[in-house]
């Protein structure tokens, strides 16, 4: 009985990760005419995780992304690590690379040392991308430790507080993110696959 369960358990798992990967999340940004102020952000997608680009007042790009702190962080890439962030909740980290003389597309490779797959920029309220920066900045401004290094990846990581796991990965955060800009996010990005639409 106790196998039959397990079997029937880690089927429904596969099932839903196959279900997963045929979903493409579509990103639906605000009417530009809507805003006051606009300004251009940047959504990342680097194949199988994402990450979110926005301006500063002053120059350049920053560049914030989240993930599980051993495989991602440390570089702790096997099997078990992965197994263990995905069945509950574990350790993550959240990155941030500032680049301030960075301000073309063109130059976008060099804040993304894992790769790009593609690039979407699309225009948002300027208030809320400050207001977005001010809260994933203040995580560092609490931060009881040094920032961690990572050069695979051009950021400095500090500790979040919310546990990575399958309902809280890399690219659900991002796509929080992006709602906080008042971008539309349906479908499931678990799997990265991004497609911008209009309203």
């Amino acid at each position: 009985m106790g196998n039959r369960f397990s079997r029937l358990r880690w089927l429904g798992a596969g099932s839903c990760v196959l279900l997963l990967a045929g979903c493409v999340s579509r990103v639906v940004p605000p009417e530009p005419d809507s805003l006051t102020k606009p300004v251009d952000v940047y959504l990342l997608d680097h194949g199988r995780h994402s990450s979110l680009v926005l301006p500063r007042e002053e120059g350049g790009v920053v560049r914030y992304s989240y993930g599980e702190w051993r495989w991602y962080v440390e570089g702790r890439r096997h099997l078990p690590t992965g197994a263990m962030a995905m069945l509950w909740p574990t350790k993550s980290g959240l990155g941030r690379g500032v680049y301030p003389a960075i301000d073309t597309l063109e130059q976008f490779h060099r804040l993304a040392p894992e790769g790009l797959t593609d690039v979407y920029p699309f225009p948002v309220e300027a208030g809320r991308v400050l207001a977005l920066r001010r809260r994933l900045d203040g995580h560092f401004e609490r931060a009881d430790v040094e920032p961690m290094s990572s050069d695979e990846f051009g950021l400095e990581f500090v500790p979040y507080p919310r546990g990575y796991s399958a309902i809280h990965q890399s690219n659900l955060v991002v796509a929080r993110w992006l709602r906080a800009l008042d971008v539309e996010v349906h479908g499931s990005p678990w799997f990265s696959r991004w497609r911008v639409a209009t309203r």
